[in-house]
């Protein structure tokens, strides 16, 4: 049994459903009743849980050998933070992994996770990365670079963005570089993770094959959707004046200083794990982007 944990997110929801047609055993922790339903029609065993429950991961966790971690969050909210959620929560999840005697953790990282991160989100993960590899259960840790598709909310806004703004706004110069990895493709690393032994004690780096600059994905997801508009630079002076004043007001900003620290970071990887390691020649990002924009547009 495979234990999911972030089984109604935006990777989760795909993972379970390729985990279901594969045959897999799989049982999701769910924390909110009402998004039970759509699992339960896959066939997948729902029980009731949250990351800040060790109780409710304890009995989850019974009879699996095999959790898949996959709780983040992008943007801190009233009531949960980067710390509580990557670090206490993974610490939980690991505690109750270790009742439960599971012999292979999987761990949901980030590309730029890493030790000395200067974004809250990177070094939050990195503290979890720490945990799993402290913890004596047998893991693998995949770090994915940007993950698109169906039901991704980064794409998402922006295409919203971009379909109501009269420009196609890119903030700074968007000349940091990306690789970012469709949907199916992440999740079919993730897959092959659970489904053989031969990825213990591993930490691998996936992402997409071509290494895309923001502007250029910004240009990308335009073009799928139809749109021919002027690009315009927004000044990272600018932006962080915004971010500042909707953190402080809002409860929750269309940006934060956090995300303006990664999208001036370069998030690339060598191609080396997903093509040798999981035999995958990932989609190219428009290529990716039309599975799903282009039919909308």
């Amino acid at each position: 049994m495979i234990l999911v944990t972030g089984a109604t997110g935006f990777v989760g929801g795909h993972l379970v459903k390729r985990m279901q047609q594969e045959g897999l055993k799989v049982r999701a922790v769910v924390r909110t009743p009402a998004k039970a339903q759509a699992l339960k029609d896959l066939g997948v065993e729902v029980v009731p849980g949250d990351i800040a429950d060790p109780a409710s991961l304890e009995a989850a966790a019974k009879g699996c050998d095999t959790i898949i971690h996959l709780v983040g969050i992008i943007q801190e909210g009233r009531g949960f933070t980067f710390r509580s959620v990557h670090v206490e929560g993974t610490r939980n999840v690991l505690d109750a992994a270790k009742k439960a005697g599971v012999r292979h953790f999987i761990y949901q990282s980030a590309l730029g996770t890493r030790e000395n991160a200067k974004s809250e989100y990177h070094k939050t993960k990195w503290e979890a990365e720490k945990l799993v590899r402290a913890s004596g259960i047998p893991f693998t840790i995949l770090r994915p670079s940007l993950i698109y598709g169906p039901g991704d909310l980064f794409t998402i806004r922006l295409a919203e963005m971009i379909k109501l703004s009269p420009v196609l706004p890119v903030i700074g110069s968007g000349r940091s570089k990306i690789q970012p990895i469709y949907i199916e493709d992440a999740v079919s690393c993730l897959v092959k993770i659970a489904a053989g032994g031969q990825h213990l004690g591993k930490t691998y780096e996936v992402g997409g094959p071509e290494e895309l600059t923001y502007e250029e994905v910004t240009k990308a997801i335009a073009k799928a959707l139809g749109v021919d508009r002027r690009v315009v630079h927004m000044p990272l002076s600018f932006m962080r004046g915004i971010a500042l004043v909707a953190e402080t007001v809002l409860s929750k900003a269309p940006v934060t200083m956090d995300q303006l620290i990664m999208l001036q970071e370069d998030n690339v990887c060598d191609m080396k794990d997903i093509r040798e390691v999981f035999g995958i020649e990932p989609v190219e990002f428009r290529e990716g982007l039309v599975k799903f924009l282009g039919k909308t547009s």
